[in-house]
């Protein structure tokens, strides 16, 4: 094969991958047509919020070579809102095993932090109910944040996006 029918092939190829790769690629965000809707008492004040963000969910993760459901939550919205950003991520391990839940919430005048049931040392406390709904779920969060504090939060993801491997 001669150097430009190879350099034309290669390149070819190249385009191929990219194109396929590209298509892999699920939409991370919820359309705007389908906002999330978040609700929260912390430490007996209540905090209200509609907006744009991000729903990612499968069913099929892993945490420390733990088979588990993955949830993921994002939520962003600083103009005027009562809850300024919310992120949650929920590991539920398939052998029974305690759930993770990783949440920073902030507000106009405070943020909270809780980290549970992974592998480092415990900030605060919570548990998790995931109501499914259409092609959405609620997620019920009541737990503590690092510093006592009572966070009960809710959040309605209508629709979810897939989730992108990490760390190979």
């Amino acid at each position: 094969m001669n150097r430009s029918a190879l350099a034309l092939t290669l390149a070819l190829l190249a385009s191929l991958t990219v194109d396929a790769t590209a298509q892999q690629r699920p939409n991370t965000s919820v359309a705007p047509s389908k906002p999330l809707t978040v609700s929260a008492r912390i430490d007996g004040k209540t905090y209200k919020a509609t907006g744009p963000g991000s729903c990612k969910h499968t069913p099929a993760a892993s945490i420390y070579d733990v088979p588990a459901a993955l949830w993921m939550i994002e939520y962003g919205n600083p103009a005027g809102a009562e809850i300024k950003q919310l992120n949650l991520t929920l590991w539920r391990p398939k052998n029974g095993s305690s759930d993770q839940v990783s949440l920073s919430l902030k507000t106009g005048s405070s943020s909270h932090r809780i980290s549970s049931g992974g592998r480092a040392q415990p900030v605060g406390r919570a548990t998790v109910k995931v109501s499914p709904s259409g092609a959405g779920a609620r997620f019920e969060l009541k737990g503590k944040d690092a510093k006592g504090t009572k966070v009960e939060l809710t959040v309605s993801c209508p629709a979810f996006a897939g989730v992108e491997a990490e760390g190979g």
